[in-house]
């Protein structure tokens, strides 16, 4: 494999996927060459790819197709480094990538890195067996790695199993969906989220639920937020936009710029939504402790505006990875932000 799993142990599906795991395991030999899992990495879609991975590889599965966790094939799986499995992700995504000096890794999936795969799928397997094409996620591809993966998948080489993890399906190529048979993965319940928040992770139960509603329910997501240094982030970026607009944006920008853009746009993009649902007369979602401040703030402008400045977030998403000024991109969105509450 091209990398470590994120897990240290034999990958296993998380317990809201595990029906859908059976129930792919159980077409055999009969299952399709390509697979879209389609679902968030934050739910689990990730862990689901690699344990039917692990168990497409294993040579003495379980009676319901699971890898049983001790032959050579699913101890090569474990330690990263099976012969005849990849896994390709956007370079940015991966811990073992090492970019040139002048370089910034890459949040897309490139085209060498489909014809690796592809001249690798050509090749027969070591263990004379499937060979296992993990991509994650697809939706990273840019159009030119698109089409060399349409041609892959059109005339697939030698016995290969290509599963396809896919946050945003809709971005793909119609001809790309139209070759895979979809397996759409669903989200875990409240409950069976924070109870398993609450088992792995180091929190009490209301930081799980707080945890969790900031992640919008994605369990792993919570997970990552609830890590002591990630916490931390969050609760600055946090105070930081309760204390706007009273407070100066430019200042502000000063302070969280320092941080990527990935730990403070999605919270802004966060509490704008939920701005939004308050202004509606809605529940916040994503961030019930505000609720007191939300409220006073949405007496103060209108749900209309409000939803341009969303829409504008959203777009403004589209430069995370590459701002030619982190502070000054900083600034335009909170400025953006602060204009809701100027007198008409």
């Amino acid at each position: 494999m091209s990398s470590d799993p994120p897990v240290p142990a034999l990958a296993t599906a998380l317990p809201w996927h595990r029906e859908e795991l059976e129930s792919v395991l159980a077409e055999g030999q009969r299952a399709h060459h390509a697979l879209l899992i389609c679902g968030s990495r934050g739910e689990g879609a990730t862990q689901f790819a690699l344990a039917l991975a692990a168990a497409l590889l294993c040579e003495d599965p379980a009676t319901d197709g699971s890898a049983c966790g001790r032959c050579a094939s699913c101890r090569w799986f474990a330690a990263g480094n099976h012969p005849d499995c990849r896994w390709i992700r956007p370079e940015a995504e991966d811990p073992l990538f090492e970019p040139a000096r002048s370089a910034k890794p890459s949040r897309e999936i490139k085209i060498g890195q489909v014809r690796a795969i592809s001249a690798f799928a050509s090749i027969g397997a070591h263990r004379g067996g499937e060979k296992v094409i993990i991509v994650e996620t697809v939706d990273a591809l840019n159009s030119v790695a698109a089409n060399a993966m349409l041609k892959t998948l059109e005339e697939p080489p030698g016995r290969s199993r290509f599963l396809l993890v896919a946050e945003r399906p809709d971005l793909l190529l119609p001809t790309i969906r139209s070759r895979c048979r979809r397996v759409v993965l669903r989200p875990p319940s409240d409950r069976a989220a924070l109870e398993w928040l609450l088992e792995h992770g180091d929190v009490g139960r209301e930081e799980a639920g707080l945890a969790l509603a900031a992640a919008g329910g994605e369990p792993l997501l919570a997970l990552a937020i609830a890590e002591p240094r990630e916490a931390a982030a969050h609760r600055l970026v946090l105070e930081a936009l309760e204390a706007l607009p009273e407070t100066s944006p430019v200042r502000t920008a000063e302070q969280l710029s320092r941080l990527e853009p990935g730990k403070w746009l999605p919270l802004t993009q966060a509490w704008v939504a939920d701005l939004a649902r308050v202004s509606g007369g809605a529940e916040p979602r994503f961030l019930p402790r505000y609720v007191e401040r939300l409220t006073r703030l949405a007496g103060r402008t209108g749900l209309g505006a409000i939803l341009e400045v969303e829409t504008e977030l959203r777009r403004m998403r589209r430069s995370i990875d590459h701002p030619l000024n982190p502070r000054l991109f900083c600034e335009s969105v909170l400025l953006r932000y602060c204009e809701l509450f100027e007198p008409n």
